[in-house]
């Protein structure tokens, strides 16, 4: 299942019937792996099959996803399918809908396999619940896949389907492509109630969001510039993903470019391995003859910046669940940060029972440090950064210290320490394999920043550096 998708559907193209001789290869392949990894956790077997074959007889000149079969994340709305978000109370919620992007996916031909597993409320960088078993890393089986779109990145790094929509708050895109060696987009900030995506719960009359994005994960660049322009054509009614024009340039070599890194955001530091990737691609960088410069992103900036994104993930999560619930969750996000490098419990408290005033400060908070950031890209084409302190870790229900490389890592700084500070300012970033860890034989991804409403030029950048040799390398799977 190596092609990439204008490879395989340019092939069912020329020989329709293939279509079904894709979809029983991709069956074969999720029973012998599947139940190693739960990746896929709601199999639409017959209606995939039902499907191909109505395929094979359309005309499929428009259709430039003509036959390739993808998975969609548990938490988006699809055909009376289980919309439960691992969350006990939603186990019956199916609704009769169909999210608006697993409908656009349909129509420009692709076949939908199924839905991938998730955490509990997607609140993890784990995944596992108490409604689904846990999912595996396809790299090392005791490891986790990453979370929230964990058991989508393990299915596209087993090679179950071909491309993956997901979500991202905290990271739930960019740290399971990271764990798993993939290509993960987070575009710029673009959830919205209308997407057929949960959260916000269903049937509350609520319609709040922020911090969120939904976008693609795949082995390849090319293939998320597929699946991109397939799912986020502009959605004028609700004013979405809107096609706006940036400054960004697109050149043909990377020689043109001017590019900034950094390997340490507000007291946390990356780990040798993430050093070594994010090496690897900034002296490709400069042996290509790009222009490229290690900034520090300025401490009150990067502090204000996080607790603003707690303040507000607070804010978001209040609006379903009555006080005892968010009591709750105060307990439960508030143990994860209590040894974090940044002390930020006092702004969970504050998010999760904010009023109109409270709210209204931090959304200026959230412009300012918008604004702060953005001034780095008068004189930088991307910034460059690692996505999580290290690779994939051992499964830790109970979130305890990560040991990784003789060090000790606190959880909340080693999962989300570098991804949360993007969620806040809302830019689009790509995660993008770095290569295989000599020592470790895992995956080390590096986080690539653009800005705001410039993903087809970080599209085109990260294109341009997967023929330098960034590219997913698959798992042996034991």
């Amino acid at each position: 299942m190596m092609y990439k998708i204008h490879e395989l559907s340019a092939e069912h193209k020329t020989k329709p019937e293939q279509i079904i001789e894709t979809l029983d290869r991709a069956h074969t392949r999720i029973d012998a792996l599947n139940p190693k990894l739960n990746a896929i956790v709601h199999d639409f077997r017959e209606q995939a099959s039902a499907r191909a074959k109505v395929l094979v007889n359309e005309d499929p000149s428009n259709l430039p996803l003509y036959g390739v079969p993808v998975t969609i994340k548990e938490s988006f709305v699809y055909r009376n399918s289980p919309c439960t978000i691992n969350f006990p109370p939603l186990k019956s919620y199916a609704p009769d809908i169909n999210s608006v992007l697993a409908q656009r996916l349909e129509n420009a031909g692709a076949i939908i396999l199924g839905k991938t597993n998730v955490p509990m409320l997607l609140s993890d960088c784990q995944t596992f619940g108490p409604l689904y078993p846990t999912a595996n890393n396809p790299y090392d089986l005791r490891r986790t896949p990453g979370g929230s779109t964990g058991g989508g990145a393990a299915a596209l790094a087993a090679q179950l389907s071909y491309a993956e929509i997901g979500s991202d708050i905290g990271g739930s895109i960019r740290n399971p492509a990271n764990l798993c060696g993939l290509f993960g987009l987070k575009p710029t900030t673009n959830g919205h109630i209308h997407d057929g995506h949960v959260p916000p719960l269903p049937n509350r009359g609520t319609g709040f969001t922020a911090l969120n994005s939904t976008g693609p994960l795949a082995r390849s660049a090319s293939d998320i510039e597929q699946i991109y322009k397939v799912c986020y054509q502009p959605l004028p009614e609700y004013q979405q993903y809107l096609d706006i024009q940036t400054s960004t340039p697109i050149h043909n070599k990377l020689a043109n470019y001017k590019i900034a890194y950094y390997d340490e955001l507000a007291g946390v530091q990356c780990s040798a391995p993430t050093q070594r990737g994010l090496q690897r691609v900034v002296k490709c960088l400069e042996d290509q003859g790009a222009q490229v410069s290690k900034i520090r992103i300025d401490e009150q900036l990067a502090d204000k910046t996080l607790k603003t994104w707690v303040k507000l993930f607070g804010f978001v999560c209040s609006q379903d669940f009555a006080w005892p619930v968010r009591k709750i969750l105060q307990f439960k996000f508030g143990k994860d940060l209590k040894k974090s490098s940044f002390d930020a419990k006092q702004e969970l408290k504050k998010g999760l029972s904010m009023n109109f005033r409270e709210y209204s400060k931090a959304l200026l908070e959230q412009k300012e440090c918008i604004a702060e950031f953005s001034r780095y890209f008068n004189d930088y084409d991307f910034i460059l950064s690692p996505t999580s302190i290290g690779p994939a870790f051992e499964h830790n229900h109970k979130h305890n210290n990560i040991e990784f490389d003789g060090q000790s890592y606190n959880y909340t700084d080693y999962c989300f320490g570098f991804v949360m500070f993007y969620n806040l300012l809302g830019n689009p970033v790509m995660s993008l394999p770095s290569g295989i860890d000599e020592k470790y034989g895992l995956p080390i991804g590096v986080s690539i920043a653009a800005s705001h409403h410039s993903e087809n030029q970080l599209i085109h950048f990260s294109k341009l550096l997967e023929k330098q040799g960034f590219e997913f390398q698959a798992p042996t799977i034991s």
